[in-house]
């Protein structure tokens, strides 16, 4: 009776509304430490399964797993076979993203009959695209922009930044006296949180000095760090526009009837900084820090129940375990926003000019772009402030760390303009 009720009530949802296109941007799985501390006991190489920074086989299920749900999610959209017209892979160039699209693929793509090439390899190819870290201002985000480069200096150098920074003075004094590191932002004090998490996971005995601060006092500053590259309108602007209107420019694709593109999933293997950056421009990130597999849903949604035509549906899911992602409330629209409306509510990040913005020194934007965009920024701090304090205090003492680099405590929602 249970299945039949399951059934029936999976079958109205799909009567409701459907999936016509998704992209997916998620982190990569399990790896060692990047570069551990100097004067970390563990920083012994051979005493890991694998180099530092690689993906491990953890990391490998992990992906496979996922790839495997995105197959049942998606399987009414896409070929049982690969086909290249209907899915558009892209990874960092980076060794563990590459992996864990590959290892992804692996179970969304098992092979049928027709696509089977070595009866004892389980297993079919499927081209990953990429582009060298130095030249991808896409999705691995490093590109130079000298326009991004000086807003990040002017937002790290303002009064609202610094006296925020020097509530944990005395936590980076701390660990630049016992870590052999100068802890000095946001980002240092990550980078050695997410090294001292992946030695518990490992079952690492931890140095005495570690006790009283982590994870517990590390963990808020450590996922605070995801906001700082995305923390003003013009750095979001530049930092995860290309992203956006790459991912816009297909949901275009999938809207228009003269459009010659079947394309039906793109898909992105990135990072933790991918996903928070994208989340903090959007004005839906949560304050906790993103997962291994943390995987972020653009949905181009037709629903029967609402009149209007097509709409854009935010997902999250900030997890390892194989779980529903919750649906994303997008400020100034709710759960399910028109595509237009999206459009024009993130207009300061979809009509950027990144080539020619980045080569001028103060870029010039569009008046009524960057106020669309300071609007924003200005209400979602005021709105959620004390909502993700509230939520901060409410779950400091029950809620562990999800992930490399990943807290499981929410902090307050602050944009720092």
């Amino acid at each position: 009776m249970i299945p039949l009720l399951l059934f029936l009530f999976f079958t109205a949802t799909c009567a409701d509304e459907s999936v016509k296109f998704a992209a997916i941007i998620f982190r990569h799985g399990d790896r060692t430490p990047v570069e551990p501390y100097p004067t970390d006991p563990w920083r012994n190489e051979s005493l890991w399964p694998v180099k530092f920074g690689e993906l491990t086989n953890i990391g490998k299920n992990q992906h496979y797993g996922l790839g495997k749900w995105f197959r049942q999610r998606y399987s009414h959209i896409l070929s049982d076979d690969f086909d290249p017209t209907e899915i558009y892979i892209r990874s960092t160039d980076v060794d563990r993203t590459l992996m864990s699209a590959q290892a992804n693929l692996a179970g969304m793509y098992p092979p049928t009959n027709k696509s089977t090439w070595n009866p004892q390899l389980h297993w079919s190819p499927i081209p990953i695209h990429t582009v060298p870290e130095i030249e991808d201002e896409v999705l691995a985000m490093k590109k130079p922009c000298p326009a991004y480069n000086k807003e990040l200096e002017r937002l790290t150098h303002s009064k609202p930044y610094k006296d925020r920074l020097s509530k944990y003075q005395h936590l980076m004094d701390y660990l630049s006296a016992y870590t052999g590191v100068k802890v000095k932002d946001y980002s240092d004090i990550v980078d050695i949180y997410s090294t001292l998490y992946i030695e518990t996971l490992y079952n690492f005995t931890l140095p005495n000095w570690t006790q009283s601060v982590f994870p517990d006092k590390m963990r808020e500053p450590a996922c605070y760090s995801f906001v700082t590259q995305t923390g003003s309108p013009l750095l979001a602007r530049l930092k995860v526009g290309p992203l956006l209107k790459h991912i816009m420019g297909h949901v275009k694709d999938a809207t228009s009837r003269k459009s010659k593109s079947k394309r039906k999933v793109v898909m992105y293997s990135g990072h933790d900084l991918t996903v928070g950056s994208v989340l903090n421009a959007l004005g839906l990130y949560d304050g906790i820090c993103p997962s291994y597999t943390s995987t972020i849903l653009f949905e181009l949604v037709e629903s029967n129940k609402i009149k209007g035509g097509n709409y854009v549906r935010i997902s999250y899911r900030n997890t390892v375990e194989i779980v529903e992602p919750k649906v994303l409330k997008i400020p100034y629209c709710g759960e399910v926003c028109p595509v237009e409306r999206f459009r024009k509510l993130y207009d300061n990040l979809l009509s950027v000019n990144w080539e020619d913005e980045c080569k001028k020194e103060f870029p010039a934007l569009l008046g009524g772009s960057l106020i669309v965009g300071l609007c924003l920024f200005i209400t979602i701090y005021f709105t959620h402030k004390i909502h993700f304090a509230r939520v901060y205090n409410q779950q400091r003492q029950n809620m562990t760390y999800s992930g490399v680099r990943t807290g499981s405590q929410a902090t307050s929602k602050t944009f720092v303009a």
